[in-house]
């Protein structure tokens, strides 16, 4: 694995540099709040520059084995802001998923034989919400208006690509594949292989921690340049950020050229 080059030091400090310049952009979005597709898109972007904190936080703690589910879940949002600022119904896809999911659970509330969901169970305003649920449900139906599943809300986003490459190695990391496991915390010499002392990785692992930081920095940028764009805002807020992304690409795809890295495994391209 190359050494030289793209430090992860260098990528945290890339998803900051993201980070501040996003928030900044979002203390002057104009917006109408009543309007879903509005609504959503701001919700969705916070939620995004939240895990763009998180990994921020793992990568400084060297918690790594977690940045590429958070990662996932950013990817998962990049498809949902793109979906919004291009497709003007997309809300309610995004409500029908919503909604689908709380009825049957608020049902096997009203049961009241989990315990697990005791405090819905008990809670005052349980038929409020069954009636709420069961009726927006029943009414977008009726209009034809169906749960997207993840691969196809990739393809109405336009990122098919980087669904079938980036998104599926994030998933194997997520779901606990026992290849990645094995990767992670078997490590071998010439003569045997062995687990390695919990808390430790093997010296031989995968590692995703750089490229998914660097995709993670470009995720905030291109999420906030669509939700701008969408609300009829000028982009300049975030050119500083993408400026040291263009950067940083760069010297990532020439040290993929000179030696085999850690970058051949997740690039950028969302």
């Amino acid at each position: 694995m190359a050494t030289a080059g793209v430090t992860l030091p260098d990528l945290i400090g890339l998803l900051k540099l993201s980070l501040r310049n996003s928030v900044r952009a979002c203390s002057g979005l104009r917006y109408d709040f009543y309007a879903p597709t509005d609504r959503y898109t701001v919700l969705v972007l916070y939620a995004t520059l939240d895990h763009a904190r998180a990994v921020i936080a793992l990568a400084e703690a060297g918690a790594y084995s977690s940045i590429p589910i958070v990662t996932r879940t950013a990817l998962d949002a990049y498809a949902d802001i793109a979906n919004l600022c291009d497709h003007p119904g997309y809300w309610e896809h995004l409500t029908v998923a919503d909604v689908s999911k709380w009825k049957p659970l608020l049902e096997r509330a009203s049961q009241g034989d989990n315990p697990v969901l005791r405090a819905f169970s008990e809670s005052e305003i349980l038929p409020i919400g069954r009636r709420h649920n069961s009726q927006e449900l029943k009414t977008l139906r009726a209009r034809g208006i169906e749960t997207l599943g993840i691969e196809a809300r990739f393809e109405r986003a336009g990122l098919t690509n980087e669904y079938e490459s980036m998104y599926a190695i994030l998933s194997a990391e997520a779901h606990n594949n026992v290849s990645n496991l094995q990767s992670r915390y078997i490590d071998w010499n010439d003569e045997r292989a062995w687990i390695t002392a919990q808390g430790e990785v093997s010296a031989h692992q995968h590692h995703c921690e750089r490229p998914c930081t660097l995709t993670m920095g470009e995720i905030v940028i291109r999420s906030t340049e669509k939700v701008l764009r969408y609300f009829g805002h000028g982009v300049a807020v975030i050119s500083e950020a993408n400026t040291e992304l263009e950067r940083i690409s760069a010297i990532a795809l020439a040290e993929d050229a000179d030696e085999p890295s850690d970058f051949d495994s997740l690039g950028p391209g969302t």
